[in-house]
């Protein structure tokens, strides 16, 4: 469990960190030797940050797996959620089967947003990830709500889990969000029931699978841990199977502005939202003076946005080291691109 207040920096070094701390080895936790969806692997290692098993994952027939991924909804969603839609978007138009599932359920319970408010909000997500590029009719947008076989396989998950099991399962900056105000402190009752939830996602996908990969933040890693660690203890006691793999492909974190570890519906002034006016987008961007990647706000949307081709965000890196004038130029590119997805919304 994370109790630190201070923020985790979402780096390559925090890669390590979570390599190091939860005993993952380079067999679990894995940079890509290999191409994937019309991607080489240097591309792959640019847009994502690793893999566990994507490997395996491959190796399914095509039409025996499937991507999925989700997003809370706190709020209109922010560039890092846009990112998100990008990149599953990116998979399903190389041949992957996807599913985009909306976390209205989660907003309902843990956020204490009326349910009706849900509904409204839930209904507008799925037709901004439309807008962006994501086919509804050849992959899945589905509501927390409108799925009563996960919710049943979330009761019959909840045979093999112990109150134990959720201690290990913070996500990384739960301290530092916790010290905000934005998410209670303890593992409630409520925060047990949805990450249950999002374990019997995965799980009721494979049972109709053999192949699962879950995109996420690297943030969230420790969910498909605490899903993966469930799953193994299935037995002959439940109509639930196991024999399916279950892979995970973790994205880089676009960096907050205002010193912020990521972009986040629920912290002021961290990010660029649908919400945010062409003047705000353009203040935030001008306040970007960092020089590396690692800490440009600005480079990581450039980047996970894919706005440019791989060759382009590599030769990027070093003007913006030079604050040349191309990397001015692309700031202020960036400005017009995010405020033209804003009016997708």
């Amino acid at each position: 469990m994370s109790t630190s207040t201070v923020p985790v920096i979402f780096s390559e070094e925090y890669y390590r960190d979570v390599v190091r701390e939860f005993g993952y080895d380079s067999f679990e936790l894995e940079q890509f030797a290999f191409a994937a969806a019309g991607m080489e692997a240097a591309e792959l290692n640019a847009r994502f940050l690793c893999h566990r098993r994507c490997d395996a994952y491959l190796k399914a027939p095509a039409a025996s797996r499937i991507v999925t991924t989700g997003f809370g909804m706190s709020g209109p969603p922010h560039m890092g959620t846009v990112a998100q839609v990008l990149a599953i978007s990116r998979l399903q138009a190389a041949g992957e089967r996807c599913q985009i599932v909306l976390g209205d359920l989660d907003a309902h319970n843990g956020k204490g947003r009326a349910l009706g408010e849900t509904a409204e909000l839930a209904e507008r997500f799925e037709g901004f990830c439309r807008a962006l590029g994501f086919d509804g009719e050849a992959g899945v947008i589905r509501r927390q709500y409108a799925e009563a076989e996960v919710l049943r396989n979330q009761y019959l998950l909840s045979h093999y889990i112990s109150d134990g099991d959720f201690t290990a399962a913070e996500e990384d900056n739960h301290g530092y969000y916790a010290s905000l105000g934005i998410v209670e402190k303890e593992m409630t009752f409520r925060r047990k029931a949805s990450l249950v939830l999002m374990a019997a996602d995965f799980v009721t996908l494979g049972q109709r699978f053999d192949a699962v990969l879950v995109m996420l933040g690297i943030d969230e890693h420790q969910y498909v841990r605490f899903a993966r660690e469930v799953a193994s203890r299935l037995d002959g006691h439940t109509i639930l199977r196991s024999d399916f793999t279950l892979s995970s492909l973790y994205t880089r974190l676009a960096r907050g502005f205002g010193g912020h570890p990521k972009m986040s519906k629920s912290i002021p002034g961290s990010s660029i939202s649908v919400a945010s006016s062409r003047q705000e987008i353009a203040d935030l961007i001008a306040s970007d003076a960092a020089s590396t990647p690692d800490t440009s706000p600005s480079y990581q949307l450039m980047c996970q946005l894919f706005r440019y081709s791989y060759e382009e965000t590599i030769e990027l890196v070093h003007e913006c080291a030079g604050a040349t004038a191309r990397w001015k130029r692309a700031k202020r590119d960036l400005v017009e691109y995010l405020t033209a997805v804003v009016e997708q919304w």
